[in-house]
C-alpha cells in the first residue's frame, strides 16, 4: 500500500519568503520552477511510486483475468495488427491492409501503431493483447506525474498535487480505458497537457506547437485543443496585432509540417489514409449517451444536425477558444469547456472518451480548490461510462427512455459548462472535499478492478454483453462470485479510506460517499464480471415491468 503520511502546504519544498531578483527573466524563472518541481517529485517519490505500482499492477492483473471479450477486444486486436504492420517493411500499407483485414480498421494517425510495434514484436510468453497495452499504461503514469507537477506548480500544495495524480490514476474510467478497452487516450492527452504546460511556464510557442503536432499524430481530435493555444497567441496583449497574427500563422505552419511529413508516405500509397482519418471518422454511426439520442429518435439518425456533428463540434471549439482567450481564461479551463462541448455535440462519445475530461478538470479545478466539482465529475463519468445506452440490439421502441437518460447526462454537462464559464476565477477552500474526492475515485477504481478479478469465477458460454443476464445453470456460480466481489469491494473501501488520508487528514468521510460506491459497484459487477452491458440489465428490468 502506498504511504499515507499527509503533507501540509509547502511541506516538501518551502517557498522562499524573499527573492534576490525582483524581475527575473523568463528563462531564469522557468529554470527555477523546473528545479523546484524536480525536487518535489524526488522527495515525494515514495508516494508517487506507491500509487503508480498499485495502478500498474491492477491493470496488468485485471487484463489477464478479464473475459476475452474485453481483454482481446476489437480495439486491442486492431492495435496488435497495426503494430505488426508498422513494424514490418510494408509499413506504408498500414491503412490499406488494416481496412482489408478488420471489421474495425485502424482509424487514427500512425504514431500509436509505431509506438506499439516494438511491444507487439516482443510477444511470446506474454500475449500481444497484453503488451499492446504497455504504451498506454506508461502514458497513464506519465500523465499522472505531469498533472501532479502542474497542480503543484500552480498551488505549491502537495496535498492538491497528490489529489491530481490520485484522481487521474485511481479512477475507474482511466482503468477502463487502458485495461478493458486497450485504448490510448492517455497518449495524446499527455502531449496536449505537456504542450499547455510548457506554454504556461515559458510563453514560447515553437516547442508547444511541435508537441501538439505529436499529439495530433496520435489522434485527430487534438486539433480541437490546438485552437485555444492559437487563440491565446492571438490575444497576447503585449504584442502588436500584426505580430500576433504572424505568430498564429507561423505556429499553424510549424504544426502542419511534421503532420504532412509523416502523412505523405501513407497518402502516396493509397487513399485509405485519408478515408480512415477523415471520412471514416466523420461518417461514424450515432453512439452516444446524450440528448442526440432523442434527436435521432424524432428526426432519424441521418438528420442534418447529426450529419453536421463533427463540424459543429469543431466550430464550438473555435468559439470557446476565441471568446475564452479574449476573456483571459487559461488553457486548462478552455480545454475542459471544449471537452464538455464535445460530450454535448459529438455523435460518437463511447465509454473510454469520458477519460479526457479528467486532466483538464484537475488542472482547472484543483488549483481553485473546487474539489466538490471534481468529485461530481468523477461520479458522473464513473456512472455514464457503464450506463445503459441505445444499442442497436436494444428494443428500439424504448428509444424515448434512452433519450431521457441521455438528456439527463447532457443537462449535467451543460450545467457544468455554464458554471465553469461564469465562475472559473473564484477559489473556494474545501478541505474535506479533497479527501472525499480521493476516497470516491479510489474506491470506485478498486470496485471496477474487483469485478474483473472475479470474472473467472463465472464460466459462461453464452454470448457476452447481451441477455440472458444469468445463463441457465450458472446461478450458483454467479452468486458465489458476487459474494467474493462484495468482499473485495469492502476491502477496496477500507483501502480507499486509508489511502485518502494521504491527501487530507480530515476527521471523517460523509456517509453519502459510501452510498455512491455501493450503488455503482453492482454496475461494475454486471459489466466486468458477468460481461453484460448495463443496457442488457436495463432491458431485462423493463421486461420485468411489462414494457
Amino acid at each position: 500500500m502506498v504511504p499515507t503520511r499527509a503533507s501540509g502546504e509547502n511541506e516538501l519544498t518551502p517557498v522562499p519568503r524573499t527573492t534576490v531578483v525582483t524581475n527575473p527573466a523568463p528563462a531564469a524563472e522557468s529554470a527555477s520552477q523546473a528545479l523546484a518541481l524536480t525536487r518535489v517529485w524526488r522527495r515525494d517519490a515514495r508516494w508517487l511510486g506507491g500509487v503508480a505500482l498499485v495502478y500498474a499492477a491492477l491493470v496488468v492483473i485485471t487484463v489477464l483475468t478479464l473475459n476475452a471479450y474485453f481483454a482481446q477486444t476489437w480495439d486491442a486486436v486492431t492495435f496488435v495488427g497495426a503494430g505488426k504492420i508498422a513494424g514490418s517493411s510494408g509499413w506504408a500499407a498500414l491503412y490499406a491492409q488494416s481496412r482489408a483485414d478488420n471489421y474495425w480498421p485502424y482509424a487514427y494517425p500512425p504514431l500509436h501503431a509505431f509506438l506499439v510495434a516494438p511491444f507487439v514484436a516482443l510477444a511470446g510468453s506474454a500475449p500481444a493483447w497484453l503488451l499492446v497495452r504497455v504504451p498506454p499504461l506508461l502514458f497513464d503514469l506519465a500523465l499522472g506525474v505531469l498533472l501532479y507537477g502542474i497542480v503543484w506548480q500552480k498551488t505549491r500544495r502537495i496535498a492538491l498535487a497528490r489529489l491530481a495524480l490520485a484522481a487521474w490514476l485511481l479512477n475507474p474510467v482511466t482503468w477502463y480505458d487502458t485495461a478493458v478497452q486497450g485504448h490510448f487516450e492517455s497518449e495524446w492527452l499527455f502531449f496536449v497537457v505537456l504542450g499547455y504546460f510548457l506554454y504556461s511556464v515559458k510563453r514560447g510557442w515553437i516547442l508547444p506547437t511541435l508537441i501538439l503536432a505529436v499529439g495530433f499524430l496520435l489522434k485527430q481530435n487534438v486539433i480541437l485543443f490546438a485552437l485555444p493555444f492559437w487563440a491565446l497567441l492571438f490575444f497576447e496583449r503585449e504584442k502588436s496585432l500584426t505580430r500576433r497574427g504572424m505568430n498564429v500563422a507561423a505556429s499553424a505552419f510549424v504544426f502542419a509540417i511534421p503532420i504532412a511529413l509523416v502523412s505523405l508516405p501513407f497518402l502516396l500509397y493509397s487513399n485509405d489514409y485519408w478515408f480512415m482519418n477523415v471520412q471514416y471518422v466523420s461518417e461514424a454511426p450515432l453512439q452516444t449517451q446524450s440528448w442526440l439520442v432523442g434527436l435521432a429518435g424524432l428526426f432519424g439518425a441521418e438528420n442534418f444536425l447529426l450529419r453536421a456533428s463533427s463540424g459543429l463540434t469543431l466550430a464550438a471549439a473555435g468559439v470557446i477558444a476565441f471568446f475564452g482567450a479574449r476573456r483571459g481564461m487559461n488553457l486548462w479551463a478552455m480545454g475542459l469547456l471544449i471537452v464538455l462541448a464535445f460530450f454535448l455535440l459529438s455523435k460518437k462519445v463511447v465509454g473510454y472518451y469520458y477519460v479526457m475530461s479528467l486532466p483538464f478538470a484537475l488542472a482547472t479545478l484543483l488549483p481553485l480548490q473546487r474539489a466538490r466539482a471534481v468529485t461530481l465529475l468523477v461520479i458522473a463519468t464513473a456512472f455514464i461510462f457503464v450506463a445503459p445506452y441505445f444499442a442497436s440490439w436494444a428494443d428500439q421502441t424504448h428509444w424515448l427512455l434512452y433519450a431521457l437518460l441521455g438528456i439527463g447526462n447532457s443537462a449535467l454537462w451543460l450545467g457544468l459548462f455554464i458554471w465553469l464559464w461564469r465562475n472559473h476565477a473564484h477559489p473556494a477552500p474545501q478541505a474535506q472535499a479533497m479527501r472525499v474526492t480521493a476516497f470516491v475515485s479510489a474506491a470506485l477504481f478498486f470496485a471496477a478492478s474487483a469485478a474483473a478479478l472475479t470474472q473467472p469465477l463465472i464460466a459462461s458460454a453464452t454470448s457476452p454483453i447481451r441477455a440472458p443476464l444469468i445463463a441457465p445453470g450458472s446461478q450458483t456460480q454467479v452468486s458465489m462470485a458476487f459474494l467474493v466481489f462484495a468482499l473485495l469491494v469492502g476491502f477496496g473501501i477500507v483501502a480507499a479510506r486509508f489511502f485518502s488520508r494521504s491527501i487530507a487528514r480530515v476527521p471523517s468521510i460523509p456517509f453519502g460517499a459510501y452510498i455512491v460506491v455501493v450503488l455503482l459497484a453492482p454496475l461494475y459487477f454486471l459489466t466486468f464480471a458477468m460481461t453484460k452491458e448495463a443496457t442488457a440489465g436495463f432491458e431485462a428490468l423493463l421486461r420485468a415491468l411489462g414494457r
